[in-house]
């Protein structure tokens, strides 16, 4: 929970470090205005695929309701920090999303980057990180014939309706 945490973080401070928004599957970006690739929800899996194959580990950020989710950041260490204006409007644009709507962002930790992969529906938050960090909870990414028929499994559970 700590890296996912982390992660979010980076994510919502948009000042700081250097995130890049990769892509999204929504029209209308994550945030108002926000002019990111929009791809088809087709092409999902294949980056998904390139990202397990070029990372060593993945983290599970998934299960949690929009609102279990805001609940449990606000009540996290790293809420303190976040800046609470960006954090409003990270909520709000959360808030109103009714669709499916995958987005990837990118993050620099200092140490090598991470892509960061939100998947949003009308009342679910999951997230799945990519990482080479190694810290608890990781799960490694164990080559495309052995590991990642049951990494797409799981991703196809966190899209279906």
């Amino acid at each position: 929970m700590k890296k996912y945490t982390l992660f979010i973080l980076l994510f919502v401070s948009l000042n700081s470090f250097g995130q890049q928004f990769l892509w999204t599957t929504n029209k209308n970006g994550l945030f108002p205005n926000s002019e990111m690739k929009v791809i088809s929800k087709d092409e999902v899996l294949d980056k998904l695929k390139f990202y397990y194959e070029n990372y060593s580990v993945y983290y599970d950020g998934t299960g949690f309701t929009k609102e279990g989710f805001f609940e449990k950041f606000q009540t996290s260490n790293s809420y303190r920090t976040t800046n609470k204006n960006t954090w409003e409007q990270f909520k709000k644009s959360v808030s109103e999303i009714n669709e499916l709507t995958i987005t990837c962002i990118k993050v620099n930790e200092g140490t090598g980057s991470s892509v960061l992969i939100l998947i949003v529906n009308k009342n679910n938050f999951d997230s799945i990180i990519f990482s080479n960090t190694i810290e608890e909870g990781h799960i490694p990414t164990m080559g495309l014939i052995l590991g990642f028929p049951k990494f797409e499994k799981f991703y196809k559970t966190l899209i279906e309706n």
